[in-house]
């Protein structure tokens, strides 16, 4: 297991932007609505359970198994399912706009240039999204799928987690107490998208998923 590879993917994920904006983490947090531990856990567990899980949590795994067995042929295809119509528009441009930060941050990684000299190729003639990038990647660290779906999930949950906590704002540390209350739910998150193919990806819309919970609150 590479551990540093794994150190550095988890923290691939940009400052702003991304997930955090599509599920409206800054607005929420101006408008006074989201102000707690247990508001950020609602919004997360739900957005990824209906979001980030049925695409991105699919995705990254059928992206490291072709990795894993040296079929990267299959990323184009995998691509069309994730720009799809089942996919809403914020979530796919949020899904390319991760893909081209963690490919172009990967490019300083020593143990990542393998996998670059295999993807680079490929790059041009599809849609690079944040899946493809993260399972392709993640197959250099682990051999385990469920795992490796399972560190996607935990980083996009870690980039929202920091978001919320600097809109609201809440004590650093409370990033690592809730990544730790979340930990059994993504993981039972991730053996779920490992028995999933590809035709079954989708999302839903963000707005959706942050009405539901704010008419909770």
């Amino acid at each position: 297991m590479n551990v540093l590879g794994l150190m550095q993917l988890v923290d691939s994920g940009p400052t702003i932007g991304g997930y955090a904006h599509c599920f409206q983490i800054n607005d929420l947090a101006r408008r006074g609505l989201l102000r707690s531990e247990q508001q950020i856990v609602q919004l997360l567990e739900a957005g990824l359970k209906s979001s980030i899980g049925p695409s991105d949590g699919v995705a990254v795994g059928w992206a490291f198994k072709a990795a894993r067995q040296g079929d990267l042929a299959e990323l184009p295809q995998l691509a069309s399912c994730l720009s799809g119509p089942q996919v809403p528009a914020d979530i796919k441009a949020a899904s390319l706009e991760l893909g081209a930060h963690l490919w172009e941050l990967s490019r300083r990684w020593d143990w990542a240039q393998a996998m670059h000299g295999q993807v680079d190729s490929l790059a041009p003639r599809t849609d690079l999204h944040h899946a493809m990038a993260f399972g392709a990647l993640v197959s250099e660290t682990t051999a385990q799928e469920v795992r490796a779906i399972a560190l996607c999930l935990f980083s996009a949950a870690k980039a929202i987690i920091r978001a919320a906590v600097t809109a609201i704002p809440l004590d650093e540390t409370v990033v690592l107490k809730l990544l730790s209350q979340l930990q059994g739910e993504i993981t039972d998150l991730a053996y779920h998208c490992a028995a999933c193919r590809p035709e079954t990806i989708h999302a839903l819309p963000p707005s959706q998923v942050v009405a539901s919970v704010v008419n909770r609150w």
